[in-house]
């Protein structure tokens, strides 16, 4: 009798056993970087649960007025601020996700990569990021500021100065500011000597040390002391390019419970063991004028 092929991996062949040894070594699927979760606020990432909503209260600006050394034992009639938070911004939690992977016996007989289930179970925590990072992505285009420029166009310096400048007209603080894009940016950066000179400052784009080129991050934009992030992740319009974006950290917010949690349970009518990884999370524009989003040159 044959043994079910139906959970069985492609390369497992028809469930016949294979005379052929696996690997020892895993080799990766191929994992596109993701970012956008690094450069918005995750404050409120304390233990939740699906259905909580995270009130967070935006402050107001204060009031000022003329000291009047006149008035005593009273309140000035004039210049006191008693509203101290505007329209509420708020996260649900509504969001949970999970990713499932069964295995069953014939394969665990077949396979002698020692790491298997690690291996799976870490492939199954990243499709659960992917979900969360693309979720964070895809508020981009629903910015204060409509997408910047026309579809397919070539980054350029003028670009950002523009949209530098509509951020620093919002009182956009430029600590904790962040520039998310894609592959055909980053080239088109490349090609542009005011990122690329020591002139500028020190360690320009494409002059940092190769550990500090990891997990997106790929150097800063130091006329503008911009960190860059560059992703394959990002959500693409109907046509040619991607939506990039120039974020202070807090024009989105995002809450995750916790990391992913890794759960293994076994069936044992199925003859199988299951990995389960879930998550629990929420994201939100928080202040709309502190991101203004960018169309790239391709997706």
């Amino acid at each position: 009798m044959a043994w079910p092929t139906d959970r069985r991996p492609s390369d497992a062949l028809t469930g016949e056993l294979v005379p052929e040894l696996w690997s020892s070594r895993i080799i990766n699927h191929v994992r596109s970087y993701l970012c956008c979760a690094q450069v918005v606020n995750t404050t409120w990432k304390d233990q939740l649960h699906k259905g909580d909503k995270v009130y967070i209260p935006v402050s107001t600006t204060i009031s000022t007025s003329t000291v009047d050394p006149t008035t005593t034992n009273k309140i000035p009639s004039s210049g006191v601020t008693t509203t101290f938070t505007t329209t509420t911004a708020s996260i649900s939690i509504d969001r949970w996700d999970q990713a499932i992977i069964q295995i069953d016996d014939s394969v665990k007989v077949q396979t002698q990569a020692p790491a298997f289930y690690a291996q799976k179970a870490s492939d199954a925590a990243y499709a659960i990021e992917k979900v969360v990072d693309t979720s964070v992505n895809t508020l981009f285009a629903s910015l204060a500021s409509a997408v910047y420029g026309s579809d397919g166009q070539t980054f350029t310096d003028d670009i950002l100065v523009a949209m530098m400048e509509v951020l620093d007209e919002a009182d956009v603080p430029r600590s904790d500011r962040a520039i998310i894009a894609d592959p055909s940016m980053l080239a088109d950066c490349y090609k542009i000597d005011k990122f690329m000179s020591y002139d500028y400052g020190k360690n320009p784009l494409g002059h940092i040390p190769s550990e500090a080129g990891t997990g997106g991050y790929r150097g800063t934009i130091v006329a503008y002391n911009l960190p860059l992030y560059i992703t394959n992740n990002l959500v693409a319009p109907a046509s040619a390019g991607a939506y990039g974006a120039l974020l202070h950290k807090d024009a989105i917010g995002l809450v995750i419970q916790s990391a992913p949690s890794i759960e293994k349970d076994r069936s044992a009518a199925a003859a199988s063991d299951l990995l389960y990884v879930r998550c629990l999370s929420g994201d939100a524009i928080v202040r709309d004028t502190f991101g203004y989003c960018f169309y790239t040159r391709k997706a």
